[in-house]
C-alpha cells in the first residue's frame, strides 16, 4: 500500500532537509509502522518549497499514542505580553517549522519543552532570559505564559499552563515560576482545573505523554544548543544514554543485587557454622534421645513389676482382712468362753449349793407351792445353760 503525504507550504532559504529527519519524526509519530519511502523536494518558486513524504508499507494495529495539538504563548523572548497571545497548531502526523533567525523558531521549542519537562533553556541565566525584557516594556515587572493542549496516552485532552514572573529591580532581576494549572474534562464533558505545583507538573505531564523526561529533554525536544551532547566526553555521555534508557535503576538494581548477595553469603557462612554446630547438637540429642527409649522401656518394665506387686499387695491386704477378721471373731468367741466359763464356775458353785441344799428337808421349812416354784426356777436355769453351752460349743 502507498501513502503520499502533503505536509504543507512553507517560506524558506533552506535549500534540503535531510531524509533521517522526516524518517525519525514519523517513526516518533507512527512507530509501530512498517516504513519504506522517500523525501522530495520539489521547488516552487526560491523561496517556496513543497516537501512531500511518500510511504510504502502496511500499517499495523492502530493504537493511542499522545499528541501535542496546540500551543500558545505570550511575555517569552520577543513574544510581547502586551499582544495577543500567539498560538500554533500542530499538523498531524508531522509538522516542519521554518522561517529566518530570530524569528521565533527556537523559543517554540524552549516553550513546549518548559511546558512538558518545566525545564529552562540553557544559558538563560536561571530563566531571566526566557521572560520578555522588562526593560522594553518600561515596567519593573513581566508575567509570561505558556498553554499547551495535548493528547494525553489514554487519548483524553488536556491543558497545561505554565507561568513565569521576571521582576526588574535596581541593579538586578528576579525570576521565579508560578503554580501551574492543569485543565481536563471528565466523562460528563465538564472541564476541570487543578493548580499544582511546579514539581509536580514537571512529573504528572510526562507520565501523561508516556515518555521519560530525559527522553523528552535530550532528544524530543533537545535544544539547538545541546544538540552536540552525543559528541561529549565519556562519563557525561554515558550519563545521558543512562538517563534516555533509563538503565540508572537497572545499576542500582544490579549494585543492590551485589550487596544483596555480599549480604546473603555472609548470612550462608553463618548459618553453614550454625549448621555444623546444629548437627553436633543434634547428634547428642541423638544419644540422648536413645538413653531416653532406654530409660523408658526400662521405666515400663518397672511399670510392670509395680502392677504385679501392686496386685500381690492387694491380694495380701484382703487376706489380712480376712485374717483380722477371724482374730477379731476369735477375740469374740474368747470373750463368750471367759463369759461362759463364768457362767460355769457361777453355776457350778450354785449347783453345790444346791446339791448341799438337797440334803435338808425344805418341807418342813417351805410349803409346797414355794417348792415347786424353785423347782421351775431350776430347771429354767438349766435350759438356759444347756442353750449357752450348745452355743460356745458350735462357736467352738
Amino acid at each position: 500500500m502507498r501513502y503520499q503525504i502533503s505536509l504543507f507550504n512553507v517560506i524558506s532559504n533552506i535549500k534540503r532537509i535531510p531524509k533521517f529527519i522526516f524518517y525519525t519524526l514519523y517513526l516518533l509519530t507512527f512507530p509501530k509502522t512498517s516504513i519504506q519511502g522517500v523525501v522530495t523536494v520539489t521547488s516552487i518558486s526560491p523561496h517556496y518549497y513543497t516537501r512531500t513524504l511518500t510511504l510504502i508499507g502496511e500499517p499495523q494495529a492502530s493504537t493511542i499514542m499522545a499528541s501535542i495539538n496546540k500551543l500558545s504563548v505570550r511575555g517569552i523572548r520577543a513574544f510581547s505580553p502586551e499582544d495577543e497571545e500567539q498560538i500554533i497548531t500542530f499538523c498531524f502526523p508531522l509538522t516542519i517549522i521554518v522561517g529566518a533567525n530570530g524569528c521565533g523558531k527556537t523559543t517554540i521549542i524552549e516553550a513546549l519543552k518548559f511546558a512538558v519537562t518545566g525545564s529552562l533553556p540553557p544559558g538563560n541565566k536561571s530563566g531571566q532570559a526566557f521572560v520578555h525584557d522588562p526593560k522594553h516594556m518600561r515596567s519593573t515587572t513581566v508575567k509570561g505564559q505558556v498553554k499547551l493542549r495535548f493528547t494525553n496516552r489514554a487519548g483524553k485532552t488536556m491543558v497545561v499552563v505554565r507561568s513565569m514572573e521576571l521582576t526588574q529591580k535596581k541593579s538586578t532581576m528576579t525570576f521565579k515560576t508560578l503554580d501551574g494549572i492543569l485543565r481536563t474534562t471528565d466523562d460528563q464533558g465538564n472541564k476541570q482545573s487543578l493548580s499544582h505545583k511546579c514539581t509536580e507538573l514537571d512529573r504528572q505531564i510526562p507520565q501523561l505523554l508516556g515518555v521519560s523526561k530525559s527522553v523528552l529533554d535530550n532528544v524530543v525536544f533537545c535544544h539547538q544548543e545541546d544538540s552536540s551532547w552525543p559528541l561529549m566526553e565519556g562519563a557525561v555521555l554515558k550519563k545521558r544514554f543512562d538517563d534516555i534508557f533509563d538503565s540508572t535503576r537497572y545499576v542500582k538494581a544490579l549494585e543492590e543485587i551485589k550487596d544483596q548477595k555480599k549480604i546473603y553469603n555472609n548470612k550462608v557462612k553463618e548459618l553453614k557454622a550454625e549448621l555444623n554446630l546444629l548437627k553436633g547438637h543434634k547428634h547428642a540429642a541423638q544419644g540422648f534421645r536413645n538413653e531416653l527409649d532406654d530409660c523408658k522401656q526400662q521405666l515400663s518394665l518397672i511399670m510392670d513389676e509395680m502392677k504385679e506387686y501392686e496386685e500381690q499387695l492387694n491380694n495380701e491386704r484382703e487376706t489380712m482382712k480376712q485374717l483380722q477378721e477371724e482374730v477379731r471373731k476369735g477375740d469374740d468367741l474368747q470373750a463368750s468362753i471367759d463369759d461362759i466359763g463364768i457362767k460355769i464356775d457361777n453355776e457350778t458353785v450354785r449347783i453345790e449349793t444346791q446339791k448341799n441344799g438337797l440334803q435338808n428337808d425344805f418341807t418342813a421349812s417351805k410349803t409346797r407351792q414355794e417348792l415347786e416354784n424353785v423347782l421351775k426356777g431350776f430347771g429354767k436355769s438349766m435350759e438356759s445353760d444347756a442353750r449357752d453351752l450348745k452355743v460356745a460349743n458350735q462357736r467352738m
